[in-house]
């Protein structure tokens, strides 16, 4: 492992994610097994062995650079060169620390003609020199200053000579993000750039933390300057600097256009002749981030931003033309998304305030919420996410399809995916986005190469991988591991090709085993063995060849005469707890069969903070790396959930290395936010929720929070008096140790609760919902739109209106609104639909259990149109519905109102309640994503000189319920039944279910399960009713195989524990006994993580589960509970033989996506007569009893199958699932 140079072993700490304490022994390399791409497409690993590469250049002469985040730059005379140069060493002048670090690399395109090479990176020291920091950062709550630089190097062949120019020393950078970004030319030939705000991720920055405080010396006062609202501007705000004119302009949060000799502003930029401020002159766009990484369109100057969001939204940008005027504004921190941030609004900042009431910002082409799926359950986690690699495929040439011609893809790190946003009219379409590489290794940078394939940037594994097209036949991707890869002869080795895939399903491997390197193949199978005599280095070397003849060939080093290292970690100690601030302590020792006891010089840490958005969900940052046998740490001001992991790598003298970790947990605590009255909004860091409520943060951890004022609750306006600690309504908070209540005191002040220039006013109060069950719109789907005709003239800001516009979003237009509006924002916004209503204007999906729907109240001039939006779900999570309305009077009075708002996400956390006139620039906002709406409460917007007509009379309603039962058998359990017009519920496991408040009148009531169903009609005019409703037989099942269930105890598996763990992996296995499925015998079956057993090799752990059967692989197979389910450290997978019957279970996974919450045990029996028995035990929900899931059997050809279930939650815990031959 290449070292670079270290400046002392106490560690600097603030972000990072990890693995839990464990040895890793082997490290089998793996073309890209783990990650899943579209039919004929292919990864491989092109470049490896690299030390956290940040950055990859392909030069104009086939050079490749590779830019590594400690300082160090690499050279390879072409992608088939497996050993690189090292073209430059800057890691003296790099502070590698966390996000920190080299971080962008360029040629100019008449390289090496012109041989310079561009850097940049942070730089060790403050802006202009001062204290140089190294790779450490002493204090990281309060944050360390250093600097970013633009410089130039110029090469001779394939090493940096002469010396540094730093073209731009600025990018003020207190703490341990948001740092510099790419440096590309562009199609103009000047030189452009990025950098981050180097503020805190961690709570609201505008400038208030530091030793000395404000040490960027942001105005207003400068270094040493206690900054707060409403007049700080720093933090955070200084991607907003060019707006201020009292200091001179930094560069943070923007992207420059600079002459590629002197660094200098080109002559032509937007603001050149507006300003003799240097760096104002430098800017093109500001108001960002995190711009790490960006590009140019082909053929084209625009810029298109991957910008990295806070805690809600990531962006996609898109810089149209860098030299207009006025230079682009994307709004951080004012801005998160399209939406206002929390944080920097309640602090009542005046940059922020100025910002709303210009409307300036350019909002993103497209975004996307921590919690939410780019595409629905596509594979990637959501939680964490980061864009960090940007790329638009070429418009001609290239082998990839057509359909990816002039598509732009991102990558995200957080996520571990890649994304292709396709073209519609050669521009990138939001609504056309593939998930295009689930399961992608760490990727910060994403480059078209050679060819037209696309390239990416592995930081975790040290990798550069390339992702190719082929129409026809793919070649295999070989992985070779071993159980052991050194020790003293006779040295017995276990070899074994566990993760070899080939992209083409069904196809059949071959493996061919070369145990010493010499040329000839000594063994074949998935699996082989060998026995080392003598000692010496061999290399053994696995090739696996597919039915069309391609071939994957990988090696792996066995050193026979030395035993590998073991080092130990002493402290801390397991179980041991930290808090921000803490110093912690660690030492580690290593000893060896051979060297004895490893020297201290041979011990390396790495210090990780595993950044979660919950505890089984992380990604890591690396924060830094020491040698020696002993060091310290400062806890990190992080927010939780998160962690910190130390590695420890002990090498001996003959280079065999070993590395540990352990896993040290924060101290937490619990800050609890109320205030008088409760039910107001305060805002901790950068979310918003309504009082009272908890936060789980790490002790001694830096917390700013704000009480917003004036707020309205039920009608009345209140004004924030004081807070129970004291001091002004927004204020940093160094959280307790120990459980702790903040109240904040609001007194009455009257007065409406909004309103807007036009004379509308909001406010709210107790309303019935009222059931719009006249009409049932055809609209449906996802961001739809239907036109309607309106019942009477429906005013709105003084216009009549006949016609409107309903979106599938929570909206109604009164004009046309050009297609569907899902994102929502802050209003008024002209480039929103406009003469509307918002609802809850949010992501929403009008599924097959939804509907939207309208009827009318009242008689002239007192009428009322109500348009019901009943259950839809908000995009990332069929579990999250609602119900709202919005009613029409005809006075031009707006009245919304909300039933069974269950959640935060539900409450409006991510959603726009309001109004706004034909040309969006007026409006009222009630809430942007602020969870205050309330089931019951409607929020009235009264018209100038409006009254609001009384809520009609409840009408009589009823309850209406009974039994489903099937002919000739017993209670239905999990059966749908539906209440016409489209409500719904599910029946109970003795098969009953139950409608409540049911408006008397006539209905039809039916009942499905089992692909059977049936209906009956009903009148509702009594209090109670009672229908029940049987089910036909359900046909006999198909295929071979008769399907009935039967309650009998669970059987478990308990003699073997498989190593099948983690997410979508598969195990080959040998059976304790023969079994038979559809008339074949087999003694070899291939288990996976995802609940089946294949008797064929189906070629991966398949996820996306369908109906059975089918011809797509796997066959062969029973699906015991075919599911995306995860084996973690509190699973397993087992097998057993029972009274003569091979027994499989999967004990204990969570079915992925629904957090670790959702577990299922489950086996399958394999009896001596060719029976099949799933059992199934401790079912909770429905995910767990399968509406998410297949249970079946199928034979080899994929053409007769037995299904029990595709997507119903009917398993019971205690009833098997049999399946007779």
């Amino acid at each position: 492992m290449r070292r670079r140079r270290r400046s002392r072993l106490t560690m600097g700490l603030v972000l990072a994610l990890c693995v839990p304490a464990s040895a890793a022994l082997t490290a089998p390399q793996s073309a890209g097994a783990a990650t899943t791409l579209p039919a004929g497409f292919s990864e491989q690993i092109v470049l490896s062995g690299l030390n956290h590469p940040t950055k990859l250049v392909f030069a104009p002469d086939g050079r490749v650079f590779v830019a590594e985040k400690g300082g160090t730059i690499q050279v390879y005379d072409s992608l088939s060169d497996p050993t690189p140069t090292l073209f430059a060493d800057l890691s003296a002048r790099v502070h590698d620390n966390e996000d920190k670090g080299l971080l962008g690399l360029a040629v100019p395109p008449n390289f090496p003609s012109n041989p310079s090479v561009y850097v940049t990176y942070t730089a060790t020291t403050p802006i202009g020199g001062g204290l140089d920091l190294g790779d450490t950062c002493p204090t990281p709550g309060t944050g360390c200053i250093v600097s970013g630089r633009l410089s130039k190097l110029t090469a001779s062949g394939n090493t940096w000579t002469g010396t540094e120019q730093v073209l731009i020393n600025d990018w003020c950078q207190q703490f341990e993000t948001h740092s510099m970004g790419d440096v590309r030319f562009g199609p103009d030939g000047a030189l452009y750039v990025s950098g981050g705000e180097g503020a805190s991720p961690v709570f609201t920055d505008w400038g208030q933390q530091g030793s000395p405080v404000n040490p960027c010396g942001d105005p207003p006062g400068g270094v040493g300057a206690a900054l707060s609202p409403p007049t700080a501007e720093g933090g955070a705000l200084r991607s907003q600097d060019v707006r201020t004119l009292s200091d001179p302009t930094g560069l943070s949060g923007t992207i420059i256009r600079v002459d590629p000799v002197t660094g200098a502003a080109k002559t032509d930029n937007p603001l050149y002749n507006a300003t003799t401020d240097p760096n104002a002159r430098r800017i093109v766009a500001y108001g960002l981030r995190n711009p790490f990484r960006w590009t140019f369109k082909p053929g084209t100057s625009e810029i298109w931003i991957g910008d990295v969001g806070w805690r809600t939204w990531e962006e996609i940008n898109r810089l149209p033309n860098p030299l207009a005027t006025p230079v682009t504004n994307f709004g951080w921190p004012c801005y998160e998304g399209n939406a206002q941030q929390p944080g920097y609004r309640d602090a009542s900042l005046n940059l922020c305030t100025s910002l709303y009431n210009s409307n300036a910002a350019t909002g993103p082409v497209y975004t996307y919420g921590h919690h939410q799926y780019v595409n629905d359950n596509d594979g990637c986690p959501t939680g964490g996410s980061s864009p960090t690699g940007v790329a638009f495929y070429p418009t001609s040439g290239g082998a990839y399809p057509a359909q990816y011609q002039g598509a732009l893809f991102w990558g995200d790190y957080a996520r571990r995916c890649i994304y292709a946003m396709l073209p519609t009219n050669g521009t990138p379409d939001p609504n056309k986005i593939q998930t295009f590489a689930p399961g992608a290794a760490g990727p910060v940078d994403l480059e078209i190469g050679p060819g037209g394939d696309l390239y990416y940037v592995d930081i975790d594994g040290g990798t550069v991988r390339r992702i190719n097209y082929s129409a026809g036949n793919q070649p295999p991707a070989a992985v070779i591991g071993a159980d052991k890869t050194s020790g003293a002869p006779p040295l017995a080795v276990q070899f074994t090709s566990a993760g070899t895939s080939d992209p083409n399903a069904g196809d059949v491997l071959t493996y061919q085993w070369d145990f010493t390197n010499d040329g000839t193949w000594d063994a074949t199978g998935p699996t082989a063995s060998y026995t080392y005599t003598s000692a010496g280095n061999y290399t053994a070397k696995l090739r696996v060849t597919d039915a069309g003849g391609l071939s994957d060939t990988k090696t792996l080093q066995i050193l026979v005469g030395s035993d590998a290292p073991v080092p130990v970690i002493d402290t801390p100690a397991a179980g041991f707890t930290w808090a921000t601030n803490d110093t912690v302590s660690f030492t580690g020792h290593a000893t060896d069969a051979q060297d004895g006891t490893i020297p201290a010089a041979n011990l390396h840490w790495q210090l990780i903070l595993q950044h979660c958005a919950t505890l089984d969900n992380c990604h890591q940052h690396y924060i830094s790396e020491a040698d020696g046998a002993s060091g310290s740490f400062i806890g990190p001001d992080h927010e939780y959930p998160s962690y910190v992991e130390l590695r420890l790598t002990a090498t001996d003298s003959s280079g065999l290395s070993t590395t540990v970790s352990r896993r040290v947990d924060p101290k937490t605590v619990n800050m609890t936010f109320n205030s008088v009255p409760s039910g107001l909004n305060i805002t901790v860091g950068s979310v918003t929720g309504v009082t009272p409520f908890v936060a789980t943060v790490i002790q001694k951890s830096t917390q700013t929070v704000s009480a917003p004022t004036p707020q309205t609750l039920n009608g009345t306006q209140y004004t924030f008096g004081s807070w129970s600690q004291g001091g002004a309504a927004t204020q940093v908070i160094t959280a307790p140790t120990a459980a702790t209540t903040y109240t904040a005191t609001y007194a009455a002040s009257g007065g409406g609760a909004c309103s807007d220039s036009f004379g509308y006013v909001c406010s709210t109060a107790t309303r019935a919902f009222v059931n719009a069950d006249t009409t049932v719109l055809s609209l449906t789907g996802d961001d739809a739109v239907q036109q309607i005709s309106l019942p009477f003239p429906v005013k709105l800001y003084g216009q009549t209106y006949s016609t409107a516009w309903v979106d599938t979003n929570g909206l109604v237009s009164m004009v046309n609104p050009n297609g569907y509006k899902w994102d929502n924002t802050t209003l008024p916004n002209p480039a929103l639909a406009n003469a509307a209503v918002y609802a809850f204007h949010d992501d929403l999906v009008v599924d097959g259990s939804a509907s939207v729907r309208t009827t009318t109240l009242g008689t002239s001039p007192n009428r009322q149109f109500v348009v019901e939006w009943r259950n839809p779900y908000i995009y990332g999570g069929t579990n999250r519905r609602i119900t709202f309305e919005a009613i029409l009077s005809e006075n031009g009075d707006v009245i919304t109102n909300y039933a069974s708002l269950d959640s935060d996400i539900e409450r409006g956390s991510a959603a726009t309640v309001g109004i706004e006139n034909a040309d969006g620039t007026v409006g009222l906002a009630y809430s942007v994503n602020t969870a205050k709406l309330q089931s019951g409460r409607a929020v009235v917007f009264t018209a100038p000189g409006g009254t609001t007509p009384p809520p009609p009379p409840p009408p009589s309603t009823a309850t209406v319920s009974g039994t489903v039962t099937v002919s000739g058998g017993g209670a239905v359990a999990g059966a749908t039944v539906t209440l016409t017009a489209g409500t719904t519920t599910t029946t109970n496991a003795s098969g009953g279910y139950s409608f409540a408040n049911v408006p008397y009148g006539s209905y039809t009531v039916s009942a499905t399960a089992n692909g059977q169903s049936t209906s009956a009609a009903l009148t509702v005019d009594a209090a109670t009713e009672t229908l029940n409703l049987t089910l036909p037989a359900p046909p006999p099942p198909t295929g071979n195989y008769a399907v009935t269930t039967v309650a009998t105890p669970f059987v478990p598996a308990d003699a073997t524990v498989l190593t099948l763990t983690g997410d979508d992996n598969i195990q080959q296995v040998t059976l304790p006994a023969p079994v038979t499925l559809y008339g074949q015998t087999y003694t070899t079956a291939w288990i996976d993580t995802n609940g089946k057993v294949s008797f064929v090799n189906p070629g991966g752990a398949y996820v996306e589960h369908s109906a059975l059967p089918s011809a797509a692989a796997p066959n062969a197979t029973v699906y015991a509970f075919w599911d995306d389910l995860v084996v973690d450290s509190s699973a397993s997978v087992r097998t057993a033989l029972v009274n003569g019957s091979v027994v499989i279970e999967w004990r204990n996974p969570y079915v992925y996506g629904n957090g670790v919450h959702n577990r299922v045990t489950f086996s399958v029996v394999f009896a001596t007569d060719g029976t099949i028995t799933l059992h199934y035990a401790s079912l909770d929900n429905d995910v767990e009893k399968g509406n998410g899931a297949t249970v079946g059997v199928e034979n080899a050809a994929g053409t007769t199958a037995a299904q029990y279930l595709y997507n119903q939650p009917l398993l019971v815990a205690g009833t098997a699932v049999r399946f007779t031959p």
